[in-house]
């Protein structure tokens, strides 16, 4: 009886990798009861590495979209901002003036939200319509903020709270750790708080097609996971860097998240292509009228 359990004792190591070679001689040395205790040790290390194996593998929320939302396709235009700043029209810097809304404008924007009745939501207020735990609102729109800039604390976020509003901000985890020019993990958490989305935006901001699939791992699946830890919350949407994506980017951004915005223009979200949002660039040359106009009835 007492061969048999040793046996299965070394057995048992061999599968779990637990034991060092070291471990066997005294097993045999020290006789069974030295084996128990051994072994139940062992197991609860082994159950914790299961239960440990099996949290880091549910990788994205679960969401059940009910039948009679399954056809339809919602009217909630998701806005891109980029740097919420003056930048100059004459400047050198082109590509940040056209990226670029004045913290002017965004304060006259929310104030005509509120004064339109024009809620802002974010990628959870839409899962919770898809599985018909929430009505669709009459008027709805998602602000997304990208990249993480310092100026989506420093100037989005006080308008934001200031009329009541909330934004979904795509944060490039590396930058939150290791760039001035972005926001920090506590002045993300912050916005989290005061009941903003964190959505993420890849590690280091690539083109997603152009990396091997190591790398791609890493900037979709590894920097989701760094967010949801600094944050304490599960990450539910995704922005596309630079708006590159294809078929295997697809895949990999499906096992972890939800949602995914796009750079293609276009204000509604498909239940069928939920990882293909389309969205309307704000620039300094920005209608704020046009986003009433978007809920007016066609005749």
């Amino acid at each position: 009886m007492k061969k048999i359990l040793i046996i299965t004792i070394i057995i048992f190591s061999f599968i779990n990798n637990i034991f060092a070679d070291e471990k066997f001689g005294e097993i045999f040395i020290k006789g069974v009861s030295y084996a128990e205790n051994i072994l139940n040790e062992n197991y609860k290390n082994f159950l914790d590495k299961i239960k440990s194996s099996d949290s880091t593998e549910t990788l994205k929320q679960e969401m059940i979209i009910s039948p009679e939302m399954k056809e339809k396709v919602l009217k909630i235009p998701s806005y891109m901002f980029h740097y919420i700043e003056n930048v100059p029209k004459n400047t050198k810097d082109k590509l940040r003036y056209n990226l670029s809304f004045s913290p002017e404008n965004l304060e006259k924007l929310m104030i005509y939200l509120k004064e339109n009745n024009i809620e802002t939501i974010t990628h959870w207020d839409v899962k919770e319509i898809l599985e018909g735990k929430k009505a669709i609102p009459q008027k709805a729109i998602i602000l997304g903020f990208d990249d993480g800039h310092l100026d989506h604390y420093t100037e989005a976020f006080p308008i934001l709270k200031k009329y009541g509003k909330k934004g979904v901000f795509f944060v490039v985890s590396n930058f939150a750790s290791t760039d001035p020019n972005y926001m920090n993990w506590e002045q993300i958490r912050e916005l989290q708080a005061a009941g903003n989305e964190i959505g993420g935006h890849s590690f280091s901001h690539p083109n997603l097609t152009t990396v091997n699939a190591k790398e791609l791992e890493k900037q979709v699946i590894e920097s989701k996971k760094e967010i949801e830890k600094q944050i304490g919350k599960p990450v539910i949407s995704f922005a596309y860097p630079i708006g590159k994506y294809n078929e295997t980017v697809k895949k990999c951004v499906e096992k972890a998240y939800l949602f995914a915005r796009t750079t293609k223009y276009g204000g509604e979200i498909n239940p069928k292509k939920l990882l293909e949002i389309p969205t309307l660039r704000v620039t300094p040359e920005f209608s704020i009228k046009n986003v009433g106009k978007y809920f007016e009835k066609k005749k």
